[in-house]
């Protein structure tokens, strides 16, 4: 199936252009890459919110909503002494916010008479993500990335 994607950059634009779709796909997105040399693994990982439609033409509607983005060495290092390391405390804390974002988005989203899905993902074939942004919901800082070592 040939289709074109279309990603927005402010979730409003999405809005407009998604009148007539069958529903809206909101959900938590985590990516992974990992990088392998002779003595260290390092893996970087991005949590997101999306959101996703298809309307008519085949077209993909996307929007993206960098939470966090870090990355690690492997195996991670010790943990300090609540028995979780630096990198999982944030991990949690990055998931809790972007499942937080999702929720107040569902809900406004809902409200406005949108079918919504937080069930399904519409895979896109795209390098990357534009990151996106909205006054809809209260949007996270951008944060440096940190790196563990």
């Amino acid at each position: 199936m040939n289709h074109v994607i279309l990603q927005f950059i402010y979730l409003e634009n999405l809005l407009v252009e998604a009148t007539g779709a069958d529903a809206l796909h909101v959900h938590v997105l985590e990516q992974s890459e990992t990088t392998t040399s002779n003595v260290l693994t390092r893996k970087e990982i991005t949590i997101g919110l999306c959101v996703r439609a298809i309307v008519s033409d085949c077209r993909i509607l996307s929007w993206y909503c960098q939470i966090d983005k870090f990355s690690l060495y492997l195996p991670e290092r010790p943990a300090n002494g609540n028995g979780r390391s630096p990198e999982q405390t944030r991990y949690e804390a990055a998931w809790q916010r972007a499942t937080t974002m999702q929720d107040e988005l569902v809900v406004l989203l809902r409200r406005d008479e949108h079918t919504i899905h937080t069930d399904g993902v519409i895979e896109l074939s795209v390098p990357s993500l534009l990151r996106g942004t909205t006054v809809l919901i209260d949007m996270p800082t951008v944060t440096p990335t940190a790196s563990g070592g």
